[in-house]
């Protein structure tokens, strides 16, 4: 069996704090497909919506997703978002 993995800290409004960051805030553990994903839900897309967009299939973005709420040690879209807006991935605010 192989290491265990290690996720990063969250701090304030889920923003990571980890030692081991990406220059663009992320850490290292996410994929750029996650951080892809990521970027889509925060932006209010559903999971069929993502998979059209990425042309990846539903269920390939149900695993994308349950990797990112493990490694950012979140329970749900909304957490995803707000820890999205707080890293600057997003703006908070509509068009």
């Amino acid at each position: 069996m192989g290491k265990p993995r290690k996720y990063a800290q969250a701090g304030e409004h889920g923003k990571p704090m980890s030692e081991k960051e990406s220059r663009h805030g992320f850490p290292t553990g996410l994929t750029p497909r996650e951080k892809e994903v990521l970027a889509l839900i925060a932006t209010g897309m559903t999971n069929a919506e993502i998979a059209e967009q990425l042309f990846i299939s539903p269920h390939t973005v149900k695993n994308h997703v349950t990797n990112i709420y493990k490694k950012l040690k979140v329970e749900d879209r909304t957490q995803i978002a707000l820890w999205a807006i707080a890293a600057g991935l997003v703006s908070d605010m509509p068009d």
